[in-house]
């Protein structure tokens, strides 16, 4: 299940591993469906644990697949792929969060290497991952100097996307205990002048933002519907509970304000489910429209919903919901990071609003019609 969402790749017939056992994804999904798939899986994931998101897919891993060269396909695709290692995204920083133009982690071009330096945080899978997409600015010996009294200018430089394996000498991890999340290692990573080849640049220099837009406006609906997946759980099993229980002579579920909570609820769910399923379609059927704004507003609204769904859910559990006998307390914390990770929510509306005010969005409906 490591390797479906690629729309092909290749691995060794009857070896157990990857696709189907030793098939193409082609064999498994249909063909513009592989988003869609992966977006399934990624919400029954959900139902199950937040945490569970890392069972499906390739993950971050297939930006490196994807725009990679040879050398990073083949190494990503033995270790993440076959044999279901973890892959990392290194993007936001301590300081200037998830401003990618503020990135102050840069990579020195010397001629035949490149060499690393900077703080990358808060990371997932710092611990686990097999190694990571590290986005950065490739500068020049000259400008290095330059960086270490002024970084204004580095503003300007655009962003690019190496794959960097944990292993590389000189990169230092350090952990911390998120609120949420925790089945898998959260922190910093610090990277001290790690020597990197040019052929693990994703990529030519400077199109570290395009692979961002495009890999995170997929990624971005995945986590959407993680959470929308363990709200649709909480929202059943709190209707089922309702059912159970009484007020006096009436089941707690014949309450008007509990069933118009739950009703409304269950209404935002649904919505936003719809929307990053329809999305996803799109992508499937021409990754060249990736509708960016639409993408970002998306994981917003459905992270927010989510929250609301199982915050009602805990409440209606009456006092057990409070504790840890319920799996609320969990997805409460877990869909609270991911209002977070992949960039915060408000910033996420506002990349729609600023699309719909300088008229930049794609002309195709929000909702896609269906091909015959």
């Amino acid at each position: 299940m490591t390797g479906f969402d690629l729309a092909r790749v290749p691995v060794e017939p009857g070896n157990g591993r990857g696709p189907a056992g030793g098939q193409d994804a082609d064999a498994v999904v249909p063909p513009g469906l592989g988003r869609v798939a992966q977006g399934l899986a990624m919400f029954l994931a959900g139902r199950r644990d937040c945490d569970a998101r890392e069972i499906f897919s390739s993950g971050h891993g297939a930006m490196a697949l994807r725009y990679g060269t040879p050398i990073v396909v083949q190494e990503v695709r033995d270790r993440v792929v076959d044999c279901g290692e973890l892959a990392g995204v290194a993007s936001s920083e301590p300081h200037s969060g998830s401003d990618l133009r503020g990135l102050r982690t840069v990579a020195v071009d010397h001629g035949d290497h490149l060499l690393l330096s900077g703080t990358k945080g808060l990371v997932s899978r710092v611990e686990e991952a097999t190694g990571f997409v590290v986005f950065c600015k490739v500068i020049g010996p000259e400008q290095a100097a330059a960086h270490d009294t002024d970084s204004a200018w580095l503003r300007e430089v655009p962003l690019s996307a190496l794959w960097v394996p944990t292993a590389t000498a000189g990169i230092f991890t350090d952990t911390t205990a998120p609120l949420g999340l925790r089945g898998w290692s959260m922190g910093h990573l610090h990277f001290d002048r790690v020597r990197v080849g040019k052929d693990l640049l994703l990529g030519a220099p400077g199109d570290g933002r395009w692979i961002f837009d495009m890999h995170f406006s997929n990624w971005r609906l995945m986590m959407a519907l993680v959470c929308l997946g363990a709200a649709t759980a909480a929202i059943e099993e709190t209707m089922a509970r309702a059912c159970r229980r009484s007020v006096g002579r009436t089941s707690l579920a014949n309450v008007p304000s509990v069933a118009s909570r739950l009703g409304t609820a269950a209404a935002e769910v649904q919505a936003a489910t719809a929307w990053c399923f329809s999305l996803l379609e799109r992508i499937g059927q021409n990754e060249d429209g990736v509708d960016v704004a639409a993408c970002s507003a998306a994981k917003a609204l459905a992270t927010d919903a989510s929250y609301r769904a199982v915050d009602i859910a805990l409440q209606l559990h009456g006092s057990e919901g409070y504790t840890c006998y319920t799996p609320m307390e969990k997805r409460l914390r877990d869909i609270r990071g991911l209002r977070i990770a992949d960039g915060p929510n408000d910033t996420l509306y506002s990349v729609l609003a600023q699309s719909l005010l300088a008229g930049s969005r794609p002309t195709v409906p929000l909702v896609a019609q269906r091909r015959a």
